[in-house]
Formats: C-alpha cells, structure tokens, sequence
C-alpha cells in the first residue's frame, strides 16, 4: 500500500510540475503577444502620423524639392503636357545630372508629392527654404533657371506663375 501512495504521490507531484510549466508558458505567450501587440501599436501610432503629414513637408534632399517646385509649376495652369515633362526630364539630365532612368524616377515622386497641391505659391514657398537652406548660389541659380525653364515651355509665363517665380527668386537673392 505504501507503494502505491508513494506512486501516486510521485505522480502527482510530476502532474502538478508539468501543470505549472504549461502555465508559465501560457503566460510568457501571453507577454510575448502584449510585447508585440505595444510594437504595432507604435508602429501604426507613427505610421499614422507620417501619413497624417502634407507630404512636402517629408522633403528633405534639394533635388526632390526642385522637381516638386518644377511639376508644381507645370501643373498650375492645367496638366502637365508632353512639352513641359520633356522639359523637366531634360533640366535633370543637364542640371542635376541625373540619368534618363533617375530623372523618371524623380517626375515621378515629384508628381507624387504635389499630388493634392492645388496652390503653386503654398508649394513654391513650402520649398524654396530648403533649396535655400541646402544649396549654393550657383545651385539657387540653377533652381531658378528650371523653374523658369518650365513655366516658358508654353509662351511666356501667366500672371500667376510670373509672380510666384519672381517671389522666389527674391527669397533666394535675400
């Protein structure tokens, strides 16, 4: 009899170590599942703030800017047409010297960023401080002589676009 209190015994021992083992997993899944459920949580908490930014505001390199400011330029007066996108793609290539495939690259994010611009001073004055900021005269120069570039692509430029290259202009001289 004592045998078989000691068996049971020893079983019961081992039943409620493995009873206790299968709850301190359960309860590491459970952290684990909390832990990954906190990084999701920050990862659509900035995710939503990104999103939750006007795009030209994410602009950081003076290259995407100038294309910006140049298919902003384009696309004050209507679409852009098939002259004034040649015209961009050639100022890359010569200007910035971008290559034929980066220079698509670049209309297209510039496309991309003023997507829901509606007013050309809001962008050209959203960007002119960082071509400022981040270039040279000689390169402030070249930004202008694209931006002119484009908005002579079909006649002279409108009222509109004369006055906001000329504000810009003036913000790049100062």
């Amino acid at each position: 009899m004592h045998i078989l209190v000691a068996i049971v015994s020893a079983l019961g021992v081992i039943g409620v170590i493995l009873w206790r083992l299968h709850m301190a997993t359960e309860a590491a899944k459970g952290l684990a599942e909390t832990a990954s459920d906190a990084r999701g949580l920050l990862r659509r908490w900035r995710w939503q703030r990104k999103l939750a930014q006007n795009p030209l505001d994410l602009i950081e390199d003076p290259r995407e800017a100038a294309v910006a400011m140049m298919v902003a330029v384009a696309q004050s007066d209507g679409a852009m047409t098939d002259r004034e996108r040649q015209v961009i793609l050639a100022e890359l290539g010569t200007r910035i010297g971008a290559t034929e495939r980066q220079a698509e690259e670049l209309l297209a994010h510039g496309r991309w960023l003023t997507r829901e611009v509606q007013d050309i001073d809001y962008c050209l004055d959203k960007l002119t401080p960082l071509i400022k900021r981040q270039c040279s005269p000689e390169q402030n120069r070249d930004v202008l002589d694209m931006l002119y570039a484009v908005a002579s692509v079909e006649g002279r430029p409108g009222e509109i676009e004369g006055t906001a290259l000329a504000r810009v202009a003036r913000a790049l001289r100062d």
